[in-house]
C-alpha cells in the first residue's frame, strides 16, 4: 500500500467509493477485488501522483456541514469561507434579498439559503461551467430558495434589489508561486489583475448600484489586501467597515455597510 498522503486518502477512498470497512481494509489479506474496483482503485492511484486533489476525485467536498458536488470547473471550497455564513446566519434573520457573486460550486449561497429558509438567495457567475456545477448542487441539496444566474458580476440586475451581497472572488496575485499548488483548480476563479484586487474593486463598484442603501457587502480577500480592500470600500462610500479573521488569526473577510 503506499505511504503517506495516499495511504491516508487511498483508505478514505476505499470506505466513501467502494464502500470498504475497517475489516476489509487492515484484517483480511485474502479480499478478492472485483475487476471495476481494481480498475478504480488503479485510476485513484495514478490521480494521486498526478496531484490531482482527492475532492475531485471523489467528486465531492464538504462545506458548512452539506456535501456539494465538485470537479475542476470550480474551486474546492475552504474552511475559512464558512466564517461568511456564520456571520450572515448572526447577523440576519428576516426575509431578505442576498446575492452569493461568483458562486462557483454554490457552496456559500446554498448554504446561506438551507440555513435561511426565508431568504431568497442567487449565485451569480460568469462562467457556464461553474452555473452548470451550481445547477447540480442547486437539485442534489433540493435548494428551494437558491437561484443561479449566468452573470459577469452583478451587472444583470436591477438597482437597490439586494440587501445583502457575499463574495469569494478570485484575488491572487499573477505569478504568485503558490499557484504552483493549485495547478488543478481553475485559473480564472483564482487569479485577478491588478495586484489580485481588480474583481474585488468591480463588484464594490457594482454593489454600490444593486445594493439597497444601508445593505451589507462581505467579501473574501487575502490577509495581506485588507487595508487596500478597505480603501475600496471606503472610496464607494461604504461605512461601518469591519474585518474577521480567520482561524490563524489572519485578515481574510471585510464588511461594509452601504451609507444611506
Amino acid at each position: 500500500m503506499p505511504d503517506g498522503a495516499i495511504k491516508k486518502d487511498l483508505i478514505f477512498f476505499l470506505k466513501e467509493k467502494l464502500g470498504f470497512n475497517n475489516n476489509q481494509i487492515y484484517i483480511n489479506p485474502n479480499i478478492v477485488l472485483k475487476n471495476k474496483e481494481k480498475t478504480l482503485i488503479e485510476n485513484f492511484l495514478k490521480q494521486k501522483e498526478e496531484g490531482i486533489p482527492l475532492d475531485y476525485i471523489l467528486n465531492s467536498s464538504k462545506f458548512y456541514e452539506y456535501e456539494f458536488f465538485v470537479d475542476s470547473r470550480v474551486l474546492i471550497p475552504r474552511p475559512e469561507t464558512e466564517i461568511i455564513v456564520d456571520y450572515v446566519n448572526n447577523h440576519f434573520s428576516c426575509s431578505i434579498n442576498v446575492l452569493d457573486a461568483g458562486t462557483g460550486s454554490g457552496c456559500i449561497g446554498i448554504s446561506i439559503a438551507l440555513q435561511n429558509p426565508s431568504f431568497k438567495v442567487y449565485g451569480s457567475d460568469y462562467s457556464e461551467d461553474a452555473i452548470d456545477v451550481a445547477f447540480t448542487n442547486k437539485n442534489n441539496l433540493d435548494v428551494k430558495n437558491f437561484s443561479p444566474i449566468l452573470a459577469d458580476w452583478l451587472s444583470c440586475f436591477k438597482t437597490k434589489c439586494f440587501d445583502l451581497i457575499v463574495s469569494n472572488p478570485p484575488y491572487i496575485t499573477e505569478g504568485d508561486p503558490h499557484l504552483e499548488k493549485l495547478i488543478h483548480e481553475p485559473n480564472i476563479a483564482l487569479v485577478s489583475r491588478e495586484d489580485g484586487l481588480f474583481c474585488i474593486k468591480k463588484i464594490v463598484e457594482q454593489s454600490t448600484k444593486t445594493l439597497k442603501n444601508g445593505g451589507t457587502l462581505i467579501i473574501e480577500h487575502g490577509y495581506q489586501q485588507q487595508n487596500d480592500v478597505e480603501v475600496i470600500f471606503k472610496r464607494n462610500n461604504f461605512s461601518k467597515i469591519i474585518n474577521l479573521k480567520d482561524l490563524q488569526l489572519l485578515p481574510r473577510i471585510t464588511i461594509g455597510t452601504l451609507e444611506k
